[in-house]
């Protein structure tokens, strides 16, 4: 049985529609990426399954019950945690206070403790920075309070939208290397939408293919990485 399923989902800003009747579905314990060129709707469909977009029709099921018609602090409650491209910090609190705010469901405050210990555990610096306004940090540390404070909230699917974005390579390589620790350490289920075809497929499950609003391909990762097209469309190959 899939976590996450997601059935024929269009979805859009006012009239302009952006998904068409997209499909997939997330086991447990996967990492899945979704990629795809800038503009292709991966954001969009991220703040579909969070809530913060309601779809003109389809349906999308976590843990066997609909969640397309829940407020998203309903479906934060649920553990479905969604880190959104561009960080979305609060620049004028702390590294601590960033982190504190993910864990504000019920569920995740139990787990506080053992929660921040993972963050630190999983990202040293953030320990060392923890007075540190967040506004300050560079752009890696930036991101990595961002991944931190969706840890905070305890998730059983962690969305990651972009987070690569910005990153000089060895950062990127960092970030990368800690999703896959996030998902091997504590079994968390990963949706990676990214622009980085190698990298987000280096550590994926499986993966599908967005072109303009619609899933073109889908397969594991490494039938993609050694498909004709995914070479010439996204490698430049």
């Amino acid at each position: 049985m899939s976590l996450l399923n997601i059935e024929n989902i269009s979805a859009g800003y006012g009239e302009i529609q952006v998904l068409f009747g997209i499909s997939l579905h997330v086991k447990e314990g996967e990492i899945v990426s979704i990629i795809g060129a800038n503009g292709a709707g991966k954001s969009t469909l991220l703040k579909t399954v969070s809530g913060l977009i309601k779809p003109s029709s389809g349906r999308v099921e976590f843990a066997g019950k609909p969640i397309h018609e829940l407020p998203p602090d309903e479906i934060v409650e649920q553990a479905l945690i969604h880190v959104p491209e561009g960080r979305r910090l609060f620049s004028q609190m702390t590294v601590y206070e960033n982190l504190e705010m993910g864990a504000y469901s019920k569920h995740a405050e139990v787990g506080f403790a053992k929660n921040l210990g993972d963050v630190h555990a999983l990202f040293p610096r953030l320990k060392e920075r923890e007075k540190q306004l967040a506004g300050t940090l560079s752009g890696g540390e930036q991101q990595m309070v961002a991944i931190g404070r969706g840890i905070m909230a305890q998730p059983r699917i962690l969305m990651l939208d972009e987070p690569s974005l910005g990153l000089a390579p060895v950062l990127k390589k960092d970030i990368f290397a800690a999703i896959k620790k996030i998902a091997e350490t504590y079994g968390t289920t990963i949706v990676l939408v990214e622009q980085d075809v190698v990298n987000s497929l280096a550590i994926s499950d499986r993966a599908y293919v967005m072109e303009q609003g619609q899933i073109v391909m889908e397969g594991n990762s490494e039938q993609l990485m050694a498909d004709p097209h995914i070479k010439t469309a996204f490698l430049g190959l």
